[in-house]
């Protein structure tokens, strides 16, 4: 827990001010070694082989959206993943498609492109095992990422 602490007095440090971390808590980020991260699993999750977000969780990107940019909070990074499920060519394009989805709601109310940076990171970084039903589920997610520096 004090590793965590410090590690939020470093990133206030870095350039975000404690009102800006009080609101990425708030919404639900939680500080990674990336920076402060939603990681829209649970949340927003994608069936498969679906790159389209679904009404709540467009309302939920917009909600968070709205919340970082009132915050002064204008550059997010947006990473897309997937299930192992398929090749992992085609899951690279279709975890980019999927971080695209959430920056275009992102574009809608407000921010800018040019401030959205994309990664699409197919099935290299699992949040649970594959080899479920459950666990594929849970993989096919899109994060947000707040770089504290």
């Amino acid at each position: 827990m004090a590793a965590l602490a410090l590690s939020g007095c470093q990133s206030t440090l870095k350039g975000l001010s404690p009102a800006q971390i009080a609101v990425l808590k708030q919404q639900g980020f939680e500080l990674t070694d990336e920076g402060w991260e939603f990681g829209l699993s649970g949340k927003v999750l994608f069936g498969s082989d679906v790159e389209s977000l679904n009404a709540p969780s467009t309302q939920i990107v917009e909600r968070i959206g709205k919340a970082l940019l009132g915050a002064g909070i204008e550059r997010v990074r947006v990473d897309g993943h997937t299930d192992a499920s398929g090749k992992e060519i085609y899951n690279q394009q279709l975890s980019l498609r999927r971080a695209k989805s959430v920056a275009n709601v992102l574009g809608t109310i407000g921010m800018k492109p040019e401030n959205i940076q994309l990664q699409g990171l197919g099935s290299s970084e699992p949040v649970a095992p594959n080899d479920t039903a459950a666990g594929r589920t849970e993989n096919r997610r899109v994060s947000i990422v707040v770089s504290a520096g």
